[in-house]
């Protein structure tokens, strides 16, 4: 991926952390079975990204507490939603994105009749959004190959790569040239 220099700040967003922000800024990570949701209001000036590992938190009353919060999709949503609640941001004028949820070894978990975490990840976001009345408008979900975003605090955009999946270079983990 080739990325313009910018002037603007650039921070990697780690698995199981949130960032929240009113300040222009670009936000980057790497998705594989993970889910990464943005959070914009335009109106506000308001960005926020979280990449959860799992879907739903042991703790599910928890999640203020939680040490690991943003670890999963339950806590890390509501912990976003508390954050632009925080700073006098209504509901209605978020607009959110969702990425990720790749199946990246191609397990068949649907063969026993479970669905494998990445898709768990991707229903669970999908179903509190839509609880929370949070339009999703834009999502790349699902498949076999990993993502890497870029994020914009400022617009809200999202730049994505898919990445080659495992299971496409026959089982070795070095990336093809």
């Amino acid at each position: 991926m080739n990325v313009v220099p910018t002037t603007l700040p650039y921070f990697f967003l780690k698995p199981g952390d949130m960032a929240i922000t009113d300040e222009p800024g670009i936000i980057a990570t790497l998705l594989g079975s993970c889910v990464a949701v943005t959070m914009t209001s335009r109106r506000f000036g308001i960005g926020a990204v979280c990449h959860a590992l799992l879907p739903s938190c042991k703790e599910k009353d928890q999640c203020d507490s939680c040490p690991e919060r943003f670890r999963h999709v339950d806590c890390a949503i509501h912990g976003m939603i508390e954050a632009f609640r925080a700073r006098g941001v209504p509901l209605g004028s978020i607009e959110a994105k969702l990425f990720g949820g790749a199946d990246m070894f191609r397990i068949a978990a649907e063969a026993d009749g479970r669905n494998s975490v990445g898709r768990q990840n991707v229903d669970r976001a999908k179903e509190l959004l839509e609880g929370k009345g949070i339009k999703v408008v834009a999502a790349d979900v699902g498949g076999v190959c990993g993502r890497k975003i870029l994020f914009s605090t400022e617009t809200g955009e999202v730049f994505l790569r898919r990445l080659n999946s495992i299971a496409s270079r026959g089982g070795r983990g070095e990336k093809e040239a």
